[in-house]
Formats: structure tokens, sequence, C-alpha cells
């Protein structure tokens, strides 16, 4: 049956045949159907687990570099049945636009077989994504940040501020501080902050904790209670358990109008310590309780309990908040900061690119002009990098790179026009093809920098007290804000650069050696 296949192709779609794309895009279709279960199989997640270790990814560094081995041994493959033939050096007949179809066929196998770590991280946060809608997931992340000024955590405002007397900066120490209308303990629970998810800006992270700090200040205690069953309908539905209720929760830590009185809820029923807690998805935070000075462990919140001599702090009272804010952070992080995102796909396409026009110029070249090609092009580059040491401008290397690419397409119309003989085309063309795909980034950086030179006094603007930068110049800030725009364009640019330089490097082909 593949024979036939082959066969037919042979006849009716050479260019098919030759290239070995159909049955190359079936091989690596199906790994990335491999890639993509294994993803999903992975971004499975336990609510149950609240451990506090840092997750150093290794599955993932191991699923990179299987991914890149055979993306390798694929590539080789390939290679061998791919240049058996050669239509274009044969001087076969060929159509307009046979070359750029040509490459295109040569970029997709690439895009194919560069990308199959991409399948298995999507799968991976789309399982994640896949347990609620973004709606509910928003519902839930705000109901457990609000929960998390009623746990042990964080206070907002330490026992120490600084104030500016006699010319000098002082450490005053304090025991209360002001929130709204009236001054506050230190250790009161207006004074929690809350567990943010990166889900929410900082601006939601501070309205949700405006709104939990409202209720306990205008004494809302049905909407706290009900934040409390909310909670624990979700940690019941994932089958966490916890030693007190809702309405137990709720005794223990509702003091009105003060919340200085309240037994501590802890997060789990863990040995408690206090160490640097990172969960993926939740804003880094020292994630214990500081507390203001001289205050330590009372016996009302924590039990202690010494073992071989060792110490160990267990919470009276917990509920399973650090379970949920580990599981529910991956589904945050999935939302709001999956891991194939555009930069991601823009850097896999751009490396497809660079091996296909690598491909395509051997193609069209013999392999002794892609070596000296390659030489003499890593010699230059040696050569600017020293010039552009002894200039000390930072914008030699690049500038000499755009006059470089420029000289190349020059060379390659006189030689077009003249038609007497090809000259060194054969060796400049593969250069030309290889620098194409960083001109527009180049230049786009020159032009910054020359905007930034006659901009007046760029270098020395001044900030603002908040520490963010003045829009003294929009163009400039536009420019470096909106790069991304400029990396799609310049896909855009290489396309048709392509569809152009084939038809010409076709003509050039017509042209004598000598």
């Amino acid at each position: 049956m593949f024979a036939n296949i082959q066969k037919k192709l042979l006849l009716t779609h050479p260019l098919l045949w030759n290239s070995k794309i159909a049955l190359f895009s079936v091989l690596t279709l199906t790994f990335h159907l491999i890639f993509f279960l294994l993803g999903y199989s992975k971004g499975e997640i336990d609510f149950t687990d609240s451990n506090d270790f840092y997750d150093y990814g290794i599955d993932n560094t191991i699923i990179v570099f299987v991914s890149v081995l055979i993306s390798i041994l694929m590539f080789i493959i390939w290679l061998v049945y791919y240049s058996r033939n050669n239509a274009f050096k044969s001087f076969y007949p060929k159509g307009k636009f046979s070359l750029y179809r040509e490459w295109l066929l040569i970029l997709l196998f690439c895009i194919l077989n560069s990308t199959y770590a991409a399948s298995f991280f999507y799968a991976q946060d789309l399982k994640a994504r896949n347990y609620f809608s973004e709606e509910e997931v928003s519902r839930r992340l705000e109901i457990i940040s609000l929960s998390s000024l009623f746990v042990e955590g964080p206070y907002r405002e330490s026992n120490f501020i600084t104030e500016y007397k006699d010319g000098k900066y002082l450490q005053v120490e304090r025991d209360s501080f002001q929130y709204g209308s009236r001054n506050y303990s230190l250790k009161s629970l207006v004074n929690k902050r809350i567990q943010g998810f990166t889900y929410f800006n900082d601006e939601k992270d501070s309205l949700i904790e405006l709104k939990g700090k409202r209720w306990l200040i205008e004494n809302k205690k049905d909407s706290i209670q009900l934040l409390f069953r909310e909670f624990f309908k979700i940690s019941k539905e994932h089958g966490l358990s916890s030693n007190i209720t809702p309405e137990k929760w709720f005794e223990l830590i509702y003091d009105y109008p003060e919340f200085t009185k309240y037994i501590n809820v802890g997060k789990t029923s863990k040995e408690y310590s206090q160490n640097y807690s990172y969960y993926e998805g939740v804003n880094v935070d020292y994630d214990y309780a500081i507390e203001p000075e001289g205050v330590t462990h009372d016996t009302l919140s924590k039990t202690i309990k010494v073992v071989g001599g060792q110490e160990y702090i267990y919470s009276k009272y917990y509920v399973p908040f650090d379970a949920l804010t580990k599981s529910y952070g991956k589904i945050s992080r999935a939302y709001e900061n999956p891991i194939v995102n555009l930069e991601f796909i823009m850097s896999l396409i751009y490396l497809a690119i660079g091996l296909s026009l690598c491909v395509f110029s051997f193609k069209i070249t013999s392999g002794r002009n892609w070596l000296i090609a390659f030489v003499t092009l890593g010699l230059f580059g040696i050569i600017s990098g020293i010039i552009s040491v002894i200039i000390r401008y930072s914008m030699t290397f690049p500038i000499i790179y755009i006059l470089l690419f420029l000289g190349l397409l020059f060379y390659f119309v006189i030689i077009l026009k003249a038609k007497e003989s090809k000259g060194i085309t054969g060796i400049t063309i593969n250069q030309t093809l290889w620098l194409m795909p960083a001109i527009i980034p180049i230049a786009y950086a020159v032009l910054i920098d020359i905007l930034k030179r006659t901009s007046g006094y760029y270098e020395s603007y001044s900030y603002g007290a908040d520490g963010m930068k003045r829009e003294q110049f929009p163009r400039i800030e536009w420019l470096e804000e909106h790069y991304v725009y400029m990396f799609i364009l310049n896909i855009v640019f290489i396309f048709l650069f392509m569809l152009l330089f084939s038809i010409y490097i076709k003509k050039w082909k017509g042209i004598a050696e000598a």
C-alpha cells in the first residue's frame, strides 16, 4: 500500500515524493500524539498534596531532552532520504514557484519535527485548565485568597516605620497601625495579608484583601461564615480533611471590633515550620507568619511535641489550606502563564525557519559553497566583533550586519543583470539566506538606539516616586513594549522574501559558472 502511494506521488506530485513529506509527516504527527498523551497524563493534579518542596521540573527536563534527541534522529534520517535526488541541480523542468513550494515543505517538516515538547507542555496545561471553567476557577481562587486572611500567615504592617526627622531617617518602633479611620494592633486580623495567585494582578489582589477587611471592620458575620462554608465545600469536593467545622473556624477567629483575641488556624495537619514555601501559580512570598517582635507561639494555637530530644510544633486547629493553594496554584499558572505561549511558539518557529534555510541553501548550491560560506561568515563575524570592541559602540556589530546583508543582496542583483557568470554567488546566496531572518530584528534594535540618541536627555530621564518610568519618550517606549509585533512582521517578511528570492534563484541557475 505504501509503495503504491509513493508511486502515485512520483507520477502526480514529484515534489512531495522527493521531499518524503508524506511519510515523515505521519511519523512526526505520531510522535506529537504520544507527547500530547504523556503531557495530558502528567497534567493531572493531586488535590491532596500539600508538600512545600520546590519542584525542580526533572520530568520536564527529561521530556525536553528526549524530544530534542528524537528531533535530531528524525532530521538526520529525513535528510538522508531527501538528499538522494535533486531536481534543481539536475536542471529538471521546474515551475516558477516550485522552489518556494519546496522550501515551504522543508519548513513544514522542520516545524513538525521541532515541536514535540510543545505538544507535551500544551497538553499538560490543557489538563489543568479542563478541571473547571475559567469563571469557576476565578471564583474558587478568590475564595481561597480571602480565606488566607483567617489562617496562619504574614502580616502586612511591621513593628517598625521609617520617619524623617532633623535631616535623618530614623526607625521608630510601634505596636499599632492606622487603617481607615482608627488604629489597630499589629497582631489584629485587619493587619493580615492575603495569599494571592498569579491569575490575579496586583489590583485584583488588593481588591480581594480590601473586601475581606471591610467584612471585618463592618462586622459582616454572614459574609465571613458564607466564605468558610464555601471553602469547606471546595475542600470536601477534593476529599481533604480538617479538624474543625466552618462554625468552629468562625468561633476561633472572630473578635469584633479589635480582632486581636483569636486562635491561629493552621494550613495543614503536618509539622509547623517557618520555612520558605513555594507553589507554582502562587504569588511568591514568605509564606509563614511574620509576627510582631516579642510574640511567640502560644499554647492556645500550638501543640509542642518532643520526640528524641527534637521539638516539633503542630497547629491545634487546621484547615487544608496548603493543599488547596498548591493544587489551585497549578491551575492558576496554567491559565495565567501557560508554558506554550506566543513567545514560546515564535521561538520554535524561528528555530524551524533557521533549519529550513540551512537545508534549502544546501539544496540549491554545492556542499563546497555551503562550507566556504559558513567558514567565511564565521571569520567575518569574529572580525566584526573585534571591531565592535575597538570602537566601543554597541551598535557597531548590528550596523555591519545590515551593511553586509545589503552588500550581498546588491552583488546578487548585479550578477543577475550581467548574466555573464555566477562568480562567487554560490557562496553569497547561502550567506544571504542565513543573514536574512535576523535583518528586521537587528534593524529594529538600531532604530531604537538611534531614537534614544536623537531624543535629548533620554539617558538621563528621571523616574517617578513610584519607580515607574515617566512617559517622556512615547515612540521609544511603544517600540520597546511592542517588540512581539516586530517578530510577527519579520515572519511575514521572511515568507515574502523567500517567495521573491526563490524566483530569482531559479533564473540564477541558468547563468554560466564562469
